[in-house]
């Protein structure tokens, strides 16, 4: 799983892309704090638009059903959003995004997205701040 990212660039390699799309696909799964892979990137070394995507992309994952989980409410993916910022996320790049779904930048076009039943609060792994 942890080498997706890697395959993605080699797919990616052959087309005349420019680098730093490339470098999008390669990094995404970088950690602000450095924890994250495929190479232990760390803050401003991750560049700026992987940064974007692994919010973007960690806020669908959380926001859709999987088949492990129910999908977290918009205001409950963001908070977990905030709890990892500084970690896991870009703190800058966090507040961008939250800002940006608050007032409304984030049309829910999902089918059955905003509809009450399919959406589930998980207390318990959301941190308390």
């Amino acid at each position: 799983m942890k080498k997706h990212p890697q395959y993605g660039e080699g797919v990616l390699s052959p087309f005349s892309l420019p680098r730093p799309v490339i470098e999008i696909v390669l990094h995404h799964h970088e950690r602000y704090d450095g924890g994250g892979y495929p190479a232990g990137l760390k803050g401003e070394k991750i560049p700026l638009f992987a940064r974007i995507v692994s919010v973007a992309d960690a806020f669908d994952a959380m926001t859709v059903d999987r088949p492990y989980r129910r999908a977290l409410s918009i205001p409950a993916a963001l908070r977990e959003l905030r709890c990892n910022e500084g970690s896991q996320f870009d703190p800058e790049v966090v507040q961008r995004f939250v800002r940006a779904v608050e007032e409304g930048a984030l049309e829910e076009s999902r089918s059955g997205a905003s509809s009450p039943e399919n959406k589930q609060e998980r207390r318990d792994d959301i941190c308390s701040s």
